[in-house]
């Protein structure tokens, strides 16, 4: 593989990973356009760019893991515990219902519109917590037990998109725990790390098996420049989101993370209207514009902090 292409691939990967880590997502949504913009295979872009989630999230989940709460009534077993779960069995599935799918209606359009449908719930459901007064946010108005069936279902939606898009799912997990189960900040970016991690493993499996030998090594080397970049810029981003809390600035967190959504709307839209590049370099120059932000974003959060 030529080394300035390589190089790019290892730069994807670290771009994608800082917002990953920060928000606690796969990475998915800047990778695969700009793997597809290369001319990289669609199976190969999708196996690689969950296998790069694997290493990338590994060493921030574990070291955040004790963090989350792990005693009876804690946000590990209530939440964690079950929607892992949930997204293990989603994801397994997902790759052999995207390939019946696609057989049925000869076409993928059917299920990105479907992603499409639910990234117009997160918005709207982002703009309604905007209008949810500060002192309301994080609370529950019923025990977090009585919510076990939504996060099972929640989980496995999750997995199922993840496998069939090759994306991490922190885009549907988020607003699952902000909206419905009522999760503090802190714990959802600890939780939708750990979530990205379950169901990247579970995702991949059956790309991996069912794979030619020849696909499963293209994978594996992309997979393995992704995680190059990825390892240091996931790290990063969590960082990132730890100093942004720690300046008291959870609003700023929940409210950015539009931005990510409005971005792969831009994405899926260009696709399901074939302006497949278009939507492409769109992304690119998304990821460049979401790295900038962030750094900006924790700069002054960091001089808040000095000064108080």
């Amino acid at each position: 593989m030529d080394p300035l292409f390589s190089a790019l691939i290892v730069l994807i990967g670290f771009v994608a990973s800082v917002s990953g880590g920060f928000w606690g997502l796969g990475g998915g949504w800047l990778i695969l356009p700009c793997l597809f913009l290369v001319n990289i295979d669609v199976k190969v872009a999708i196996g690689a760019c969950l296998l790069q989630m694997i290493p990338t999230t590994f060493p921030t989940v574990m070291r955040q893991l004790p963090d989350i709460g792990w005693k009876k009534g804690g946000w590990g077993l209530v939440v964690a515990l079950p929607l892992c779960i949930a997204c293990t069995f989603g994801g397994v599935l997902g790759d052999p219902l995207g390939t019946l799918m696609e057989k049925l209606f000869e076409s993928r359009k059917i299920h990105q519109s479907m992603y499409l449908l639910l990234l117009v719930w997160i918005l709207y459901d982002l703009h309604k917590q905007q209008n949810t007064h500060p002192s309301e946010r994080g609370k529950s108005d019923k025990p977090l037990n009585n919510k076990m069936k939504q996060t099972f279902i929640g989980g496995f939606v999750t997995g199922l998109v993840s496998g069939f898009l090759g994306i991490g799912g922190g885009s549907m997990t988020r607003p699952l725990m902000t909206s419905v189960l009522k999760v503090p900040e802190k714990q959802i970016g600890q939780i939708a790390r750990l979530a990205v991690l379950v169901t990247a493993v579970a995702g991949s499996i059956p790309y991996l098996l069912t794979s030619s030998a020849d696909t499963r090594s293209q994978m594996l080397i992309v997979g393995a420049l992704l995680t190059a970049g990825g390892i240091v810029g996931f790290s990063i981003g969590a960082k990132m989101h730890s100093i942004v809390l720690k300046a008291g600035k959870d609003h700023a967190a929940r409210k950015s993370f539009g931005l990510i959504v409005f971005m792969v709307m831009g994405g899926l839209i260009c696709k399901l209207t074939d302006l497949i590049l278009v939507g492409q370099v769109i992304m690119g120059l998304s990821g460049a514009f979401i790295l900038v932000y962030l750094g900006v974003l924790t700069f002054k959060c960091r001089k808040t902090i000095e000064l108080s």
